[in-house]
């Protein structure tokens, strides 16, 4: 098909699609979407609540529990002993398909019908406070990384070890306060460093070593303000001023900020790619408005995405090929249109395939509209069907959902190709990733339809 621009339902901007995006389409069996890729990454995000955490109780068990849902909402809250375990049915809660009510409206029941686990992740040891992690050891109050060991506040820390209030560390040991660092060891209040050791305060460095306040440089060590020292003189320098010093901190860091504004900046922090546009995109390969994208290909509009192949429209999702309109996720094939979805395994190891519509379903496959399932396969609504007629009755949903959509209480309208509706989100807009990448006042993102949550809790 030839390009086509059109006006998104949501913001009233027009947006463009490319000719290679309809052949993805008909790839995906999907229509185009109605939405621009700015406002689809933000209906994604609304889903996620990665760093507010509240006091709790198990639905199930009854025992003090750390929840991202806060006390005040209606949903059953399982500790994830309790979610991971038989001592529940599954089956309870499935739901013949309505064809008189709109898919969207069914399945909003399911939401509050059937148990959430406190907080997403699996496979972690000694690690009871990080949230939608996988495979960490002995970390605390991490979130959106996998195996990490003896790590505490990082965002999307990976193979990290004694790391501790970062964004987007990648196999670095022992740093501190960093943003986009890869493979660096005691580093500390950088960004955009690669294969460094003992750096700080620096900027857009590569193999450097003992570096202070520092932007630009390769392969060079006992710089300061990016002069050479020899180490006798850097030494000296280090040790009468030293960062645990409060006073020093601050002062060294404003000499470093006039360091980083007088050196000359790359458009974009792309490495090792070919054919990739975007920012923070490395490894990658063929990708197409892509942010913070690792070891990615033939993929576009992705946003905190790693191992990816074949994709659409992934938000926070890692280890997956041919899926579209995906988010915090994990080891998933052939999917659309689903979240938090990680299983009980190494998070790079496929766990599920061939899932539409599904909200924390984990290790399954075929499962259409499912909410709060494990290890399940040809279920629609939580109801178990046999092969032959779940996919039947898959092709019928589908064509319901385009003649009957569901209709948002802004009237924006959902078909079928659509992602879940953000007036469905268990989140306040505030409670989500949403609010630092794409901030709203609370008056601003209840105009828009989406939610707010006020709830302060009494913990101090």
């Amino acid at each position: 098909m030839p390009q086509e621009t059109k006006v998104c339902q949501n913001c009233q901007k027009s947006f463009v699609i490319e000719p290679d995006d309809f052949n993805f389409y008909e790839k995906m069996k999907v229509p185009a979407p109605t939405w621009c890729p700015e406002c689809r990454d933000v209906r994604r995000l609304v889903v996620r609540n990665g760093h507010f955490l509240y006091k709790g109780k198990c639905s199930l068990c009854g025992k003090g529990i750390v929840s991202r849902f806060s006390p005040d909402k209606p949903y059953k809250v399982y500790c994830k002993e309790c979610w991971w375990s038989d001592n529940w049915d599954q089956s309870q809660a499935g739901k013949d398909y309505d064809f008189s009510r709109p898919f969207f409206e069914q399945f909003k029941t399911l939401l509050l019908e059937t148990p959430h686990v406190a907080l997403t992740g699996a496979n972690n040891v000694n690690s009871d406070w990080v949230n939608q992690e996988t495979d960490d050891k002995n970390c605390y109050l991490n979130v959106g990384g996998h195996f990490n060991e003896d790590s505490a506040y990082n965002t999307f820390e990976i193979k990290g070890k004694n790391c501790f209030d970062n964004y987007w560390v990648w196999q670095s040991e022992q740093s501190y306060e960093n943003i986009n660092c890869e493979r660096c060891w005691k580093t500390f209040f950088s960004i955009n460093c690669f294969d460094c050791l003992g750096v700080a305060l620096c900027s857009d460095m590569r193999n450097c070593q003992n570096c202070l306040g520092c932007s630009g440089l390769r392969n060079r060590q006992y710089y300061i303000f990016n002069k050479p020292f020899s180490k006798q003189k850097y030494e000296k320098f280090i040790a009468e001023n030293r960062l645990g010093k409060r006073d020093n901190l601050v002062r060294l860091r404003e000499e470093a900020k006039k360091v980083w504004l007088a050196t000359p900046k790359k458009y974009s922090q792309i490495v090792k790619c070919q054919n990739a546009q975007g920012n923070y995109i490395s490894e990658s390969k063929n990708i197409a408005n892509g942010w913070d994208v690792e070891k990615c290909q033939d993929a576009k509009h992705l946003d905190i995405t790693v191992s990816l192949k074949d994709c659409y429209d992934a938000t926070c999702f890692g280890w997956g090929e041919f899926c579209y309109e995906m988010g915090h996720a994990g080891g998933v094939n052939r999917s659309r249109f689903s979240c938090h979805l990680f299983g009980d395994g190494q998070i790079s190891a496929t766990s599920s395939a061939d899932l539409e519509y599904c909200f924390s379903t984990q290790n399954s496959n075929d499962c259409f509209g499912c909410c709060n399932l494990r290890k399940q396969e040809y279920c629609i609504l939580n109801k178990k069907y046999a092969k032959d007629e779940y996919k039947q009755l898959v092709e019928k949903i589908k064509k319901q959902m385009i003649e009957m959509p569901y209709v948002d209480k802004k009237g924006k309208v959902y078909k079928y190709g659509e992602f879940f509706p953000p007036e469905l989100s268990p989140f306040g807009y505030n409670e989500t990733t949403t609010n630092d990448y794409y901030p709203l006042s609370k008056q601003e993102a209840l105009d828009r339809g989406y939610n707010w949550n006020d709830y302060e809790s009494d913990v101090k």
